[in-house]
């Protein structure tokens, strides 16, 4: 009913760090462009972008949006925050990479556009899960709304908590 995007920081050479996570069960490399170049640390791995998109179609992620074309865009489309300069996001992204410190995957509270939006902004954040959890509200009023109120305020509470810890953990 819903699709999940993957999120992840191009770092060039055709090549895309993103936090994959256990979930995702990260296979071992088989085309030739990850086997020489990729890299797997913990649950953040360094793959090529082909094998990254797996056939779907490349989206571009908006930084530095007015709080006006937020509010309108699809969720985890756009971020009001702006983006740090390049060298500080692939450096960021290195780093992670390197030190395997992102945390475990989590869908609600420690995704893949956490890990990117952290990278670009140096503040982790995903509005792409609160949208799924407002669609289903819409179509499904009454359960959607029962189910949800947990998934939010767990949401929210988690999202409080692992910025503020990961803001503070590069500097």
């Amino acid at each position: 009913m819903f699709s999940i995007e993957s999120s992840g920081i191009y770092v060039g050479d055709n090549m895309v760090i993103h936090l994959a996570g256990k979930a995702k069960k990260i296979q071992p490399y088989t085309c030739k462009e990850c086997i020489n170049k990729g890299v797997i640390n913990g649950e953040i791995a360094k793959i090529c972008i082909y094998c990254f998109l797996a056939g779907k179609k490349l989206k571009v992620y908006e930084y530095g949006v007015s709080y006006f074309k937020h509010k309108f865009k699809k969720n985890g489309t756009c971020c009001i925050r702006a983006a740090r300069p390049p060298h500080e996001v692939l450096a960021s992204a290195a780093h992670l990479l390197e030190h395997g410190g992102f945390g475990s995957y989590n869908l609600l509270s420690n995704n893949c556009e956490d890990f990117a939006v952290h990278c670009k902004t140096g503040f982790a954040e995903s509005k792409q899960i609160m949208g799924h959890i407002k669609r289903l509200t819409f179509i499904f009023p009454v359960v959607g709304a029962i189910a949800t109120v947990p998934l939010a305020a767990a949401y929210a509470v988690s999202k409080g908590i692992t910025a503020s810890k990961r803001h503070h953990s590069l500097t």
